[in-house]
This record gives structure tokens, sequence and C-alpha cells, in this order.
């Protein structure tokens, strides 16, 4: 499928390059703001009212959509907006369909009938929130309206009307048209919702469409805003993981297929622009496209790293397991990494934590207490394991950032921070490709071979394989390794992964209360830290990096990129409820071309096919690029040089010199 090309004289190719000479970050502005000091809803509403006040209105030359930055709160700021986590998204469809004046209508309608005193603290709020978004939009309405009257340039002036208008829109009443719900969406963004965006073209397809059907709208002018709104995504993303994910295509509540014409869209703004932001996550089920599927792998193909391949094969049973309905759960999207979640009627928190220390507790105990079967580490390792799921009863998660809390499904009618539908809940252990390996070389060498006894392994890794190169050698070379379709390691991490959901669950059941959902996931986050684990007994010096997720050991998938898929495929993650992810890397060379595209299409299908984990995330850099772009990090072709990290993309220049490592070791595949 063609990708038109972002010629140079377009708005879009301007505005990027604008992003890229950082000319927005002259509009951050700072102030002290002193704030309400009220702790309650009410003031926390009142501290967000004040931060729009004093948030001038900016339009900047060539845009689209008004606004810019909020002001930032100084050193020696009093304000308290409340908690709201980027993890999870906004109500951003009931933003759209009520409107801001829908929203705050419903909760005054609820105070002239609600005497509880904490439930007219969260109304109260709400209206006081609500109040201040109108205002805020109404005030860019007039800032454009003063510019279309001031302009000399006709196209120009036409454009500032129709933001004019899209604000006051917005200001008075749901978003009647695709541009002003883009401007409600950036709006929205810059009131703090930073982070998980969710299932965008599902909500903003309806007015897309109508408004092509109409006449108001061209295709080029909807691509248009599109990209302006994905440039302006990236504004004060930083470095590192901003959360801002947008989720395309799969399945409506109802089973149906659910991509449109926006879909394409998205992935085609994603193509042109070739930026970190936002996130592109695609998902796939038995009725996708074949036509999406080879624009999504196009992506890829470019070097985007981009999108992620979600499977809803594996990805919906694992919501349903967990007790959601089908229809919310066919409504899944991810959070602002890939744990999954049900987009504006779920808050999310969850424990990444690591297996390595453990498997080396039970290496110490099975010297210390001379166990005679492997049967009896693997079940010591796997006490130590479901230790780590946590026994509660389920405590929610409060949004008390009152704008964002209005907005989320029951929050509202409930008037309740705790409201939310689904407050999901999250155990993810990491390191099992790393743990997987070390249990297979105990197998084979302690107690299949024989030529390895507890002391021996337990004195390398206290001395750090220093020393000890011909047993690391050893494990490293002659023991079987998750990830090359061996079920001699294969078997042991389909027993500790599915042992684990399954316990979990078992103990989730009745102690949890009503939407509380505790899910087993399998996902990584800040593996650059985990470098300073200890050695441990697949081989693994300390400060090696570890496995990526549910990935295989880095460099030790040897095979093939198909070999990686069958190891995994062996285990059931449809059991995983939070989600589950692959890391794998390509050399650009094997995905050259029409031949080279044609076979990650193959390779992406196989992935679905197999039923593996819920994401695919890969990417497609060569090695020597990594390196050359590492020592000349100014140097302009590196500027855009974008890489998959874990559940976020970014410009690989700007990564942390660990993080960036950590990439370079990763196996890159041919097909």
């Amino acid at each position: 499928m063609l990708i038109p090309d972002l010629a140079p004289t377009s708005r879009s190719h301007r505005l990027r390059e604008m992003y890229w000479a950082g000319e927005h970050e002259r509009y951050c502005i700072s102030k002290v703001l002193t704030g309400s000091e009220d702790s309650s809803l009410v003031g926390r509403a009142r501290d967000f009212a004040l931060l729009l006040r004093e948030s001038s209105p900016v339009i900047s030359p060539l845009d689209l959509l008004a606004g810019l930055l909020p002001v930032s709160p100084a050193e020696g700021s009093s304000i308290d907006l409340g908690h709201y986590d980027g993890h999870y998204t906004p109500g951003n469809a009931n933003l759209i369909r009520m409107g801001y004046t829908g929203i705050r209508d419903r909760a005054l309608e609820m105070l002239a009938t609600e005497w509880d005193s904490e439930k007219r603290d969260f109304l109260e709020a709400t209206v006081i929130s609500y109040n201040a978004a109108c205002e805020f939009a109404e005030k860019h309405a007039q800032v454009a309206e003063e510019l279309a009257s001031d302009s000399l340039d006709v196209d120009r002036s036409r454009e500032l009307a129709r933001m004019a208008a899209s604000c006051r829109g917005i200001a008075s009443g749901p978003p009647e048209t695709f541009h002003a719900a883009l401007q409600m969406m950036w709006f929205t963004f810059m009131y703090g919702a930073r982070g998980s965006i969710g299932r965008f073209d599902q909500w903003m397809y309806p007015l897309y469409i109508k408004d092509i059907e109409n006449g108001a709208l061209t295709r080029s002018e909807a691509q248009e805003m599109l990209e302006n709104y994905f440039i302006k995504l990236n504004y004060v993303a930083g470095n590192n993981d901003s959360l801002r994910n947008i989720v395309l295509a799969g399945q409506t509540p109802d089973g149906e297929n659910a991509e449109n014409e926006l879909t394409t869209m998205c992935l085609h703004a994603g193509a042109r622009l070739m930026l970190p932001e936002p996130k592109l996550n695609v998902r796939f089920y038995d009725g996708s496209s074949r036509e999406l599927l080879e624009l999504s792998c196009q992506l890829t193909c470019m070097g985007l790293s981009n999108p992620a391949y979600f499977n809803d094969s594996v990805a919906v049973p694992g919501l349903v397991r967990l007790g959601i309905p089908i229809e919310d759960a066919r409504d899944y999207c991810n959070d602002g990494c890939s744990e999954l979640i049900i987009g504006g009627k779920s808050t999310i928190r969850f424990r990444n934590f690591d297996t390595l220390p453990m498997l080396n507790d039970t290496v110490r105990q099975a010297h210390e207490t001379d166990v005679s079967t492997f049967d009896e580490v693997l079940s010591q390792f796997e006490e130590r394991l479901v230790a780590e799921i946590p026994d509660h009863s389920g405590d929610r998660s409060h949004v008390t950032f009152p704008f964002f809390a209005a907005s989320l499904d029951d929050c509202l009618e409930q008037a309740w921070t705790g409201g939310a539908r689904y407050s999901i809940q999250g155990a993810i252990p990491s390191q099992m490709g790393n743990v997987a390996d070390g249990l297979a070389a105990i197998k084979q060498f302690i107690f299949q071979d024989q030529s390895l006894d507890w002391a021996e392994l337990n004195t390398a890794l206290a001395d750090n394989f220093e020393g000890h190169e011909p047993l690391r050698q050893k494990i490293l070379n002659r023991a079987p390794k998750y990830g090359n379709d061996d079920d001699g390691v294969d078997d042991i991490i389909k027993e500790l992964s599915e042992h684990f959901c399954d316990t979990l669950h078992e103990k989730a059941q009745n102690k949890h209360g009503p939407g509380c959902k505790l899910a087993p996931g399998f996902m990584t986050f800040g593996i650059h830290r985990r470098r300073f684990l200890p050695a441990t007994p697949d081989g693994r010096r300390q400060e090696d990096n570890v496995a990526s997720s549910f990935s295989p050991g880095l460099g030790r998938d040897k095979h093939s990129p198909t070999a990686v898929l069958k190891s995994v495929s062996k285990v059931d993650l449809r059991k995983a409820g939070h989600g589950s992810v692959l890391d794998m890397a390509f050399h650009p060379t094997a995905l050259k071309g029409e031949e080279g595209h044609r076979k990650f299409v193959s390779f992406v299908d196989t992935f679905l096919k197999l039923q593996c984990t819920t994401t695919l995330q890969a990417n497609m850099v060569a090695k020597e690029t990594l390196l050359a772009a590492r020592e000349n990090p100014t140097d302009p072709q590196y500027r855009t040089l974008l890489v998959r990290v874990w559940g976020f993309s970014t410009v690989f220049v700007t990564l942390d010199p660990a993080l960036q490592q950590h990439v370079i070791e990763r196996t890159q595949h041919s097909l």
C-alpha cells in the first residue's frame, strides 16, 4: 500500500521541522502559582481553574489547533491538582459524546438532589473543573478570532476562523466536527492527559466521516489536521517513556471489524512524520483485513519501530478470564506501556518484580538442603514466585484529579473518585527467559549429566564467574536456551508461567471487591537497571543485561525468528490477562524492499496465528548504525533514528547509555 510522501513544502513537514528545532519551547512559561491550600476535591478543582486562568492562549504560526502548553508551576508553587496516572486513559469517548458542558450539567443536575458531603465535594469539583475547561476553550476562540480579523492572508484567516468556531463550539457543547473533536483532544492533553490516549479511531471516526460526507472537510484537510495533532503530541515528551499510546483497529464491542478510514490515516501520519509520538498500536483478530497487516508491517520496515502488534485472540480471552464481560474485553486498549486496560472505564496499578534473585535463592537453598530431584528445585522456585502475588482485598485506585475522575465511566454517576468500573491490579514477573535458561542448565548439568554440583555453581555465582569461565561457556553453549524451539527449556517456562497465572487466578477468587481485577502479566520496565542483578545460573554476569519482557535472553535465540515464535507459543498466555510482550529485532537487510516486506508480513501473520504473546514489538535497525549514532549523537542523520525500548519508542540518541546498550545487544534476526 503506497504511503504518500511528506512534501517539503507541506504544512506537516514545516511543523515537524519546527518541532525538531524546538520552536515550541519558547512558549514554555513558568510561574509561581499559589493554590487554595484546600485538600478537598473542590480545592483541587480551584487549583486546576487557577492553572488554566494563568495559561495564556497561544496559537503558533501554521497550527490548525489552538493552544500550545499550559503554564508550568515554578518552584515555590503550592497548587495541588490531585492524582491522575497517565498509564490509563481519560474517558475520551465520554468527553466527545457529552462535551465539557454535558459533564458539567450532569454534575449540576445531581447536585440538586445530593446531600452526602463527600459526593457533593466530587460534584462541585466537577462543575468548577469543567467550567474552567469551557473558559479555557472560549479564550482561545477569542484570540483565534482576533488573529483571523488581523490576518492579511485570506487562507490563514479562514483557518483561524474555523479554529475559533471549533473552540467556541466545545466551550458550549459537544464537538460537532472532526476539527472540534481534535481540538478537544488537544485541550484535554493540555489539561494533564499526557499519557495513554486509547482507541482514537473508534470515537473520532463518526465525526470524521460525517464531515467528509457533508462536504465540510476534504480528506487531505483531515489528514493535515491529524498530523498537526500528532506533531503536538511530541511536545514535552522528554526522552523516555511518555505513555502516549494510540490503539487502532481490532473489534467493536459487538465483535465486528473496527477498522475504518481513520485507522489508515493514523498509520499514514505515523509513517509520514517519523516522530517518536504518538506510539501506534494495532489490534488484529480473525476478521482483520490483509491490507491492515501489510500497511502496519510497512511502517516497521521503514524503521519507525512502530506499530506494536496486538493479538485479540490472546488479549480478549485473558480479560474475560479476569471476569470482564466480553463486550468490554473487546473494547480493550493498552495503557501507557503494554498492559491491557479498558479505556475510559478502568484504572490500573501494577508491580513488576525481579525473578532472578529468587532463582539464586533457590540455588542456595538446594545446596543447603541437598535436594535430590529437579522437580524439587522447580517447586521451590515456584513457591518463591507465587509468594509475590498480592494477598489483599483489592483496594481500588482513586482518581483525585477532578477533571479526569468525572470523565471515567461510573465515577460521575457514583460521585466517587474510586468509582471507575474496573480497577485492574497487575502482578508482573520479569526475566522469565533468563530463569528458564538457568533452570534448564541446572537440570542438564546437575541432574542429568551430573557434571556440576551445587557447591561449584554457588561459588561461581558468588565470584561473578571470575575464574569460572569454562563453566560459564558450558552453560552458555551446551544447555538448551529458550527461544530456539527446544522443549527441554520451553517446557520449563511454560510450567512456571502457567503455574503463576493459575495460582493468581485461584487466589483472586472471591477476595476482591466488585470491579477489582488482579491480573498476571509478562512485560518489563527499567530493563537497563536490572543489569546490576548478581550473576545468575544462565551464565549471566553482573552488569550483563537481562531479557526483555517475555523474550529470550539477549543473544540466546540463535536459530531463527520463527523458532522464537514456536517457543513462545507453547505457553498459554491467554491466562495472562494483564498482557504479555515479545520484543524482536531485525537487521534492515532482512526487511529490505518488497521481498523483505513480504517476509515480515508472513512473520507477523505467523505470530498472530500461533497465538504467542499478546503483543509483538519489533525494531528494524542495524547494530552498526546504533553504534555510530552512539558515538556521534549530534550528527543530523541520527536525529530521527527511532527504536523500541520496552512499551515505548523514542529517539535513540536521547536514551540513557545503559538503555542504548540493551537495544544494541538484542539479537538481530534475518528472515
